[in-house]
């Protein structure tokens, strides 16, 4: 096959998978007011990024043991998605917050 044929063959087939497929974990996310860092409260990420375009919230539940005695604690966490939307010209971001503070920041593909 021909490089050019073999380049368009590849072009088509990326641009055939979905966006999320391409999600990359970041750790930060630049907004208007400011930084937002793995760590920060809810209330920080409003401050300087606004409300999110679209939220989800369940509960999950964590169990942790403990080696040297063999105990087993399940406690109760609640997991809260928010994806921002900055515009067509900016990437999209998917925060996953658990008990209030960011846990996991993805940048996805360019808003609407």
């Amino acid at each position: 096959m021909k490089t050019k044929t073999r380049k368009l063959v590849i072009g088509l087939v990326l641009a055939a998978i979905p966006a999320s497929v391409f999600a990359t974990e970041t750790g930060t996310m630049s907004c208007n007011g400011g930084i937002v860092s793995i760590g920060d409260s809810v209330g920080e990420v409003i401050s300087k990024c606004g409300q999110p375009a679209s939220t989800t919230q369940r509960e999950q539940k964590k169990v942790a043991e403990s080696k040297k005695n063999y105990e087993r604690t399940i406690t109760s966490i609640t997991i809260d998605d928010w994806i921002f939307n900055f515009g067509p010209d900016k990437f999209q971001y998917q925060l996953l917050l658990e008990n209030g503070r960011v846990a996991r920041i993805e940048s996805l593909s360019y808003g609407y």
